[in-house]
């Protein structure tokens, strides 16, 4: 009896600690990442308790593998943090492969890591299963609202049912976030990289709200100007026009126009741009180059209409002609009359 009344007692606690978790893992996630929908929290959840998602025999085509997604800048906000950890728990890691990228750890380390945790075993399909109905639980109680919910609810039961759990992130992950990482066991990871990624964060980190600082003030001039004049190529020949908006939304420069103008569709063939912006003075000027990004994400477009409220007599954030795109590997050159050119990048 008394041993029945314990198993009780210990089933009861084992709920309230993981109910607790996942409070605490989705307050986490939707933190870092707000645009993350159920199947996003159900990929780090099933990443925590299963691992990297297959055994690997072919050590040769995962490094070729690895090596493609490795030539595929990652960039601005993407490329910190350089690690978090999967799901409530965190038996497992994600490593962002702009580690590699920036030097922080070498692919050949990555790589073994990974390998390694991806053939230490794992649980079975049908033990994740039931893992997960407790956790999907815990998160109906949180009453989250999250786009998609029912949908996605639906897509993972009926995975699970033909016997898989691996699921792809949402596309509005993927294009906010740019995940590009690899999945490595913590014991692992603790003793053979922590130390060196949070050396690296902390770099990586000042030199961050320095490209920060450069973006804002690039974006103040903008403001300041009013009117700028961006210039793109159509075929051989050069365009230029005037635009009137930025906005600086979760770390980038974003422009705005539609996409059944000419401009958006020389913009999409070829990115690169340059900006030319006069003070009213008519003495001091600035140039601004880089590359624009086509964005879909709904979220940042309302965000974008949402603080510039008279554009929404023309363009609405689902009419599928509304085109936000955010400036990446730019370069402004801030001239004068009286002084020396000046220039910063973000």
């Amino acid at each position: 009896m008394k041993k029945t009344m314990m198993a009780l007692v210990l089933a009861c606690l084992g709920g309230v600690v993981l109910a607790q978790d996942m409070r605490e893992f989705v307050n986490r996630e939707l933190g870092s990442h707000p645009q993350s929908r159920l199947i996003d929290l159900y990929k780090s959840c099933f990443q925590d308790f299963m691992g990297p998602e297959h055994l690997i025999s072919d050590r040769a085509s995962v490094e070729g593998y690895l090596d493609r997604e490795l030539a595929t800048p990652i960039e601005g906000e993407a490329v910190l943090p350089y690690y978090e950890p999967c799901g409530p728990e965190g038996k497992h890691v994600r490593v962002n492969l702009s580690a590699v990228q920036q030097g922080a750890v070498s692919k050949e380390a990555l790589l073994d890591a990974f390998v390694r945790s991806a053939n230490a075993g794992h649980p079975t399909v049908k033990a994740w299963q039931k893992r997960w109905n407790k956790m999907v639980r815990s998160i109906d109680r949180m009453q989250l609202g999250l786009p998609h919910q029912a949908q996605d609810r639906a897509l993972i039961d009926s995975v699970l049912r033909a016997g898989q759990y691996a699921l792809s992130h949402s596309p509005e992950y993927r294009s906010a976030y740019q995940p590009h990482y690899r999945i490595v066991e913590r014991g692992i990871f603790d003793r053979e990289m922590k130390a060196k990624l949070d050396q690296a964060t902390e770099i990586q980190t000042i030199k961050l709200k320095e490209m920060q600082h450069n973006m804002q003030e690039v974006q103040a001039y903008l403001k300041e100007c009013g009117a700028f004049y961006i210039a793109t190529t159509d075929g051989d020949q050069p365009r230029v026009r005037p635009f009137g908006v930025s906005e600086i939304i979760d770390g980038r420069l974003y422009i705005m126009t539609g996409k059944v103008k000419d401009v958006y569709k020389q913009m999409a063939a070829n990115g690169k741009f340059e900006i030319c912006a006069l003070k009213p003075s008519g003495s001091e000027w600035m140039r601004l180059s880089g590359t624009l990004v086509p964005d879909e994400t709904l979220a940042t477009k309302e965000e974008f209409l949402n603080r510039n409220p008279g554009l929404k007599r023309m363009y609405s954030a689902d009419d599928g002609n509304m085109a936000i795109l955010y400036i990446t590997h730019a370069t402004a050159r801030f001239c004068s009359f009286a002084t020396p050119e000046r220039q910063v990048s973000f």
